[in-house]
């Protein structure tokens, strides 16, 4: 529960609103604004290299998350004290047990175990890309050039190894320190993200830019496909602004909750804008992590410490994951809905941490050996290749579970199954945000898997154009046998109950 000053109704207020505010903001701002803004296949690219589609549908995306909000925010008043509120809880209330059982699959079996690996192999990787990017500028050599591919893939992996391995060590036995990890990262990571915002308006303003994205040099005629190709990984920066609805119960003036998820919402949306406004006039590839370099003789020195602060809070990313994943898989035992000998006990903080672990740690060696085998011959070995296109795939399932929970908070205002409180006067903003959602869902799988996958190959015959459809196959024949087994499972254990 919140506490606050029960003498002051006004302070009161005002410091709830202020937490569901921060916690919204923090959310949503975080390693997706560097993950897809650096590299040539970021959003620009995505965007046909116009900025102007990039920054509508950055825009667009903002105030559509608003519209959504309406949604969870309602499914979040089913919540009763102490209930958890998680996807799988709002999908066995308004969908159905088995719904609950999908929600958890997915996200403790192929989302959590994802993000956590993007943490981790992302952190590295944008590590080495800066001394590599600095070495270039001062001394015309690379990492490659001094140590070997090999030795450098091998040191960059064993790296990313240690470092998730000890969080996920340090999240098991020391969950005090870990909080106060994530405290720290929480406000340093404002810091290169505010370094964007100066620091790209000040090289257009001091001359210092050549070219910017808003030239328009490589620009594409425009097609519809390139709004949605744009979608899957704005929409992967701003996932995680509906878990800020799971704080409404520890709120005592319930009135504030909207309005401060909103606020948070729609500041995050303004804050992206900007930020994706600074590197366009200050990068003609949409790169965050090279716009430094172009400040003189100090630009090289410069872009290295802007990435090692990136570095620092992006161990934020795992550190958070490494905590969230445990509570994930034991909310989802207590609810009933993966299975558990002893149906409905719980089960150990430490014994989830290494569960956890152990499929995070399998996922990733499957996602560098699977990046390799299809990179190594190209000569230009990429470990992190299906671990990015994993967080495009995986957002596209996440949007889908979003549309079937909304859909089920709108059924529920017919049935009245489920106790709520609904928002007045907003149930078409609803039917609308839901319609639209649909739409949304469809056409980005088309464009992900057809168009700009099947179709891509067939001309190409580049096999990276098949990995976001492989893997979301893949990730749905995974969900589905292991949603067998545990219904299999659950069946058993019952009749063995029912025999005694």
């Amino acid at each position: 529960m919140v506490k606050v000053n029960k003498k002051n109704k006004f302070k009161n207020k005002t410091f709830e609103f202020l937490t569901i505010f921060s916690l919204t903001f923090g959310i949503v701002v975080g390693s997706g604004i560097y993950l897809k803004n650096s590299s040539n296949d970021g959003v620009l690219k995505a965007a046909g290299n116009n900025p102007w589609v990039a920054m509508a549908v950055w825009l667009f995306v903002g105030v559509f998350a608003c519209m959504m909000m309406f949604s969870f925010i309602e499914a979040s008043t089913a919540a009763k004290k102490d209930d958890h509120n998680t996807m799988a809880t709002m999908g066995a209330q308004f969908l159905g047990r088995r719904f609950g059982t999908v929600f958890s699959i997915f996200y403790i079996v192929i989302y959590l175990p994802v993000l956590t690996i993007i943490g981790a192999l992302f952190t590295v990787n944008a590590l080495f890309g800066a001394i590599d990017t600095f070495l270039i500028w001062t001394k015309d050599t690379t990492l490659n050039a001094l140590w070997g591919q090999e030795t450098r893939i091998t040191v960059e992996l064993l790296i990313g190894v240690v470092v998730l391995v000890s969080f996920q060590f340090l999240n098991s036995k020391y969950f005090t320190t870990g909080k106060w990890i994530q405290i720290i990262f929480t406000i340093l990571k404002f810091v290169p993200l505010l370094m964007v915002l100066f620091g790209g308006f000040g090289l257009a303003i001091f001359g210092k830019v050549d070219s910017s994205s808003f030239d328009m040099v490589d620009a594409q005629p425009f097609k519809v496909n390139q709004l949605f190709a744009c979608l899957i990984p704005i929409l992967f920066a701003f996932d995680g602004f509906v878990d800020s609805v799971a704080a409404q119960k520890d709120i005592e003036h319930k009135s504030v909750v909207a309005p401060a998820m909103l606020a948070g919402i729609i500041s995050v949306s303004v804050f992206y804008l900007l930020v994706t406004v600074a590197i366009f006039v200050s990068a003609d590839d949409g790169n965050i992590l090279e716009m430094f370099n172009k400040y003189g003789k100090v630009g090289p020195r410069l872009g290295l410490a802007f990435n090692v602060i990136i570095v620092t809070t992006l161990l934020a990313t795992i550190n958070a994951y490494t905590t969230l994943y445990p509570k994930v898989l034991q909310a989802s035992v207590e609810e009933g809905y993966i299975y558990n000998k002893n149906f409905g006990e719980k089960i150990k903080y430490g014994t989830a941490c290494w569960v956890s672990a152990m499929i995070t740690n399998i996922t990733l060696v499957i996602f560098v050996a699977l990046s390799l085998g299809l990179t190594w011959k190209t000569g230009e070995p990429d470990y992190f290749l299906v671990t990015y296109y994993s967080a495009d795939t995986g957002i596209l399932y996440v949007f889908i579970i979003y549309a079937l929970i909304m859909g089920g908070v709108l059924h529920n205002r017919k049935t009245k199954k489920v106790d709520v409180k609904p928002f007045k006067n907003t149930y078409w903003i609803q039917v609308i945000t839901l319609s639209v959602l649909i739409i949304m869902d469809v056409w980005m799988l088309y464009v992900s898997i057809i168009d700009d996958g099947f179709v891509a190959f067939a001309s190409s015959k580049d096999a990276s154009d098949l990995v976001i459809p492989i893997l979301f196959i893949g990730f749905g024949a995974l969900m589905g046998g292991t949603y067998w087994l545990n219904e299999y499972l659950i069946t058993k254990n019952n009749k063995i109950k029912n025999v005694k």
